[in-house]
């Protein structure tokens, strides 16, 4: 079974305790070992997160694995970003980042957000 790289969207709402599909997904994937982390999607929770939870956030996030950044996932990112920007849509460069990883990976995204729908490389996993 192929590994997904969990959006910071999922992960808020499963955090918050939500009972949505998303929710439901991320649990599978995490009893099938299949949610991977990446440095982009750490930092965005960890900026967050409640000082009480800091610890038990970091140690979910530490057993995961893990999908590195490089140099040219951010070139890559810069060139889909500017490529939507032409078209008119404007995208958070974080997402852009995230989206470069997962294609370079051959990783499939679970998202909340709306923002990935505009990378057409990119595989999305339905919750």
């Amino acid at each position: 079974m192929a590994s997904v790289l969990v959006d910071t969207s999922v992960w808020v709402d499963y955090l918050r305790r939500g009972l949505s599909p998303a929710s439901e997904e991320l649990d599978l994937l995490l009893e099938e070992g299949r949610a991977v982390l990446c440095g982009m999607v750490a930092l965005e929770l960890l900026q967050g997160v409640h000082p009480y939870e800091k610890t038990s956030l970091e140690e979910l996030l530490s057993a995961l694995p893990y999908a590195e950044t490089f140099r040219e996932d951010f070139q890559d990112a810069g060139e889909l970003l500017r490529g939507l920007r032409a078209k008119g849509v404007q995208i958070p460069a974080t997402d852009g980042l995230i989206a470069a990883v997962c294609i370079r990976e051959g990783l499939s995204l679970l998202t909340l957000d709306g923002h990935f729908d505009h990378f057409h490389h990119l595989k999305k996993h339905d919750a």
